[in-house]
């Protein structure tokens, strides 16, 4: 019988077989492909470290880190006198302080005094300054010059417009006046009317035609009118006894100043808080008296 007509045999079945240090490959292979999806949070699971713990640490190191804070005079700024200096501690929180400075000594991780703590008070101003030097961060309270802020800007100097007064690169041998007393004194005058008219345009205290506001309804820092000898002034005080105080600011000759009358009296009847339309009449009677 030939060989062409003996059956074909198909295997059914086809078995391999692993020695065990292949099986155990295998099923370590297996435990980490189950942990996978674990590592990702899948299945309602935290990610606990991998690939996702990396990505997440870099891009908290990638976002941008708030500046920090540095202390300065700015701290100051809208606070009570008492606090006379201000510091930062160790871990870059700042603090305003009752004593100078100079009375102040840093410690372990705060500041403190070098003789004890009497009148040492602090108030917290708040966190994220920067503390890298924090043992040389104490500053003082600068006090703030009056004279040194107004000669920033003088608004008109004699008649001088306050452009004159500065030096132009184009011109760089144009001298500068020197600010004197008397521009000062001109410079606190103006000041003080725009103030005085601040407060009376505030508190509605402006007489009218059909409403003029006089006699026992004056009252402090009111800029009054006396029609009797058509003067400017300011009441700077009302008495009980119906008898006020004002300050009038005439003209050098006329030889008036500070006067007491009743309301009831002649003076009291004439005299009255000024209208809007005397405001410019009013700012260079007082600056014709006090300039």
């Amino acid at each position: 019988m030939s060989n062409q007509n003996k059956p074909v045999k198909v295997i059914g079945r086809f078995t391999i077989g692993f020695d065990d240090e292949t099986k155990a490959s295998i099923a370590d292979l297996k435990n980490k492909l189950d942990a996978v999806p674990l590592r990702f949070g899948f299945g309602n699971v935290m990610p606990v470290g991998g690939l996702l713990a990396a990505t997440q640490d870099t891009a908290a190191n990638d976002a941008p880190q708030p500046a920090l804070k540095q202390m300065g005079q700015w701290v100051f700024e809208g606070q009570d006198n008492k606090w006379v200096s201000a510091h930062v501690d160790w871990n870059g929180v700042g603090y305003f302080c009752s004593l100078n400075k100079i009375k102040l000594v840093p410690k372990k991780k705060h500041w403190g005094t070098s003789y004890g703590d009497i009148g040492f008070y602090t108030q917290r101003i708040g966190e994220g300054f920067d503390a890298t030097n924090w043992e040389n961060s104490a500053i003082d309270r600068e006090t703030v010059n009056d004279v040194d802020y107004l000669s920033e800007y003088v608004p008109e100097i004699q008649g001088m417009d306050a452009r004159e007064i500065i030096i132009d690169e184009l011109w760089p041998d144009k001298p500068v006046p020197q600010i004197t007393q008397a521009d000062m004194q001109l410079i606190f005058i103006k000041n003080l009317s725009e103030c005085l008219i601040q407060r009376m345009h505030s508190m509605d205290r402006f007489s009218e035609a059909d409403n003029a506001i006089g006699g026992a309804e004056l009252m402090p820092w009111d800029i009054v009118f006396d029609r009797g000898v058509k003067a400017f002034g300011v009441i700077t005080n009302t008495h009980t006894n119906s008898t006020v105080s004002a300050v009038f600011f005439p003209k050098r000759e006329c030889g008036l100043g500070n006067n007491n009358f009743h309301v009831d009296s002649l003076k009291g009847k004439v005299t009255q808080t000024i209208t809007e339309a005397q405001l410019t009449e009013f700012r260079a009677a007082l600056e014709a008296c006090y300039a």
